[in-house]
């Protein structure tokens, strides 16, 4: 299904972006590292990647008493793993989500030294084990589009910008509001007390992050930067993340698979990270609909493009229940132009296999 628009501008956006260290992202991350570390252990025990789940994250914040100079973490969060994964003769479940964990967390946050993990992960449900390779394992759906406007792109790229400024942590949030040509940018910055040494150095940092995201949102925008500041409660952490006391995370509610939360755009509400790459379509679709969105944009006379795939269980995953695509520009929608989109979707479906060497290694932005 192909349909035509024309192109209007959205008279407002609003755009969201969870940094790395945030707690949502942080449980996306850690189901996406697991899920990993299991493929490859099947696929050295058994020359393929098993069924699994682990898209069932939830972290739970500890108790942390930040000072000027470095404080404390009095009670430290905990991880709880949930989902379904297959055995393996190498080492136990337990292990491999442990030191999977604590890998994430060694890479993303700088300064967190201290996390407790509970597995609680058991083997999937036989039917569901058995359509690994086979077909879809779900009924799902997978949207994408493209381009990315100017305000989704500044959101996207800002993030890297903010955490270079010392003492700044990982967890970061952006909010951005346009409204036709006005832009209102919120960013909150988790600060890391022992780069921080006084009330002074909180606001010089502060006043970086304000400069960076202002410089980036031009002139006439609105920018602030840890808006619940007030006296002497600030955002100041001991490592950089709100886990530590403020605020607990779990996989799927943060950052869509293009690294943005988009309420304007199509979205789903599927969890991408964790899902097993090979069969569990609510992953595999919405990676594809991100690439034909963008080849399909490229077209002569399309401005936007966007794509829909929708699953069905049990079904070969190169044939969706509905795929479909709505331009906005000026395209004319001849036959030869249809037969080059449907050549675009049929390449990309037929060659879903070719993204789990991708995803298995991490190539792969999800969140």
């Amino acid at each position: 299904m192909i349909s035509l628009h024309k192109y209007a501008p959205p008279q407002f956006e609003v755009v969201e972006r969870k940094g790395i260290g945030h707690p949502d992202t942080l449980a996306d991350g850690i189901s996406e590292a697991i899920s990993r570390s299991l493929s490859g252990y099947y696929l050295e025990e058994f020359g393929q990647i098993l069924h699994h789940n682990v898209d069932k994250v939830l972290i739970i914040a500890g108790q942390s008493q930040p000072r000027f100079g470095g404080g404390s973490i009095s009670k430290p969060p905990s991880v709880v793993v949930g989902g379904r994964a297959t055995k393996t003769q190498a080492r136990p479940l337990d292990e491999i989500i442990e030191e999977a964990t604590a890998t994430l967390f060694r890479n993303t946050v700088k300064n967190l030294e201290t996390f407790l993990v509970e597995p609680r992960v058991e083997e999937g449900a036989p039917e569901l084990r058995s359509l690994i390779g086979k077909g879809a394992n779900d009924t799902s759906i997978g949207v994408g589009y493209a381009p990315l406007s100017p305000t989704e792109r500044l959101v996207l790229e800002l993030e890297e910008e903010v955490r270079g400024i010392r003492g700044v942590g990982e967890d970061t949030k952006i909010m951005a509001v346009r409204i036709d040509d006005g832009l209102n940018l919120v960013v909150a910055a988790a600060m890391v007390d022992r780069f921080i040494g006084s009330r002074e150095e909180y606001e010089d940092a502060r006043a970086q992050v304000y400069e960076v995201a202002k410089r980036r949102a031009g002139q006439g925008s609105e920018v602030g930067v840890n808006c619940a500041d007030s006296g002497d409660n600030i955002y100041l952490t001991v490592t950089g993340t709100s886990i530590e006391m403020g605020d607990d995370g779990a996989t799927g509610r943060g950052n869509r698979g293009n690294g943005l939360i988009t309420p304007m755009r199509p979205m789903t509400m599927e969890a991408i990270a964790g899902k097993n790459p090979v069969s569990h379509v609510g992953k595999i679709y919405n990676v594809l609909a991100q690439r034909c969105a963008r080849e399909i944009a490229e077209l002569e006379g399309a401005r936007e493009a966007y794509v829909t795939l929708v699953s069905r269980i049990g079904s070969p995953i190169s044939q969706p229940l509905l795929r479909a695509v709505r331009i906005s520009g000026d395209m004319q929608l001849t036959a030869a132009r249809e037969a080059e989109i449907n050549h675009i979707l049929d390449y990309w479906l037929e060659r879903s296999g070719d993204l789990v060497e991708e995803f298995v290694k991490g190539r792969l932005v999800l969140y």
